[in-house]
């Protein structure tokens, strides 16, 4: 059974159908964040040359496939928002309170959204960790994590990498 939905000037098939408010509903989730972060990640990776694609559906533990020019990595796109006591942010490696291995994703990259600020970490740096903490605002941080700030370069094959 097809259902015609008339379509006026300036109202989009959405609002026509009722649908306006069940979208405006679904912001601000942490579905709608997630989405937002993995938007921001493709831009970014895109940005720096990277080939990035996207798997069908969400089936899988990871958000993309970044080629590296040696070998397909899978990369699973993490987001905060929020800074928590002692000025860190944290994010958890996992979901459904299942932790991520190297048997499901090559590399998490961790959006700390306020700060516009990436980490790109092997998920060997964290195998068995509950939560990563982020202290990218102290001064001379020397958080176990801060070698991955911006670690773009893990994603991209050594001769990729030295282009100038």
């Amino acid at each position: 059974m097809t259902t015609a939905i008339e379509q006026k000037p300036g109202i989009s098939i959405f609002a026509a159908a009722g649908w306006v408010e069940e979208i405006e509903a679904s912001h601000n989730t942490s579905k709608w964040a997630g989405e937002q972060a993995e938007a921001a990640f493709l831009n970014k990776a895109t940005s720096l040359g990277l080939n990035v694609a996207r798997p069908w559906g969400d089936s899988e533990r990871y958000d993309f496939i970044v080629d590296s020019g040696r070998r397909l990595l899978r990369v699973q796109v993490k987001s905060t928002q929020y800074l928590r006591e002692h000025n860190r942010f944290r994010i958890t490696p996992g979901a459904g309170g299942v932790l991520y291995t190297n048997k499901d994703i090559d590399f998490v990259a961790a959006y700390i959204v306020p700060l516009d600020l990436w980490y790109v970490i092997p998920v060997n740096a964290f195998t068995n960790r509950t939560c990563l903490r982020f202290y990218p605002r102290t001064n001379n941080s020397r958080g176990r994590l801060e070698k991955y700030r911006e670690a773009w370069w893990r994603l991209q094959s050594r001769k990729v990498a030295n282009r100038g």
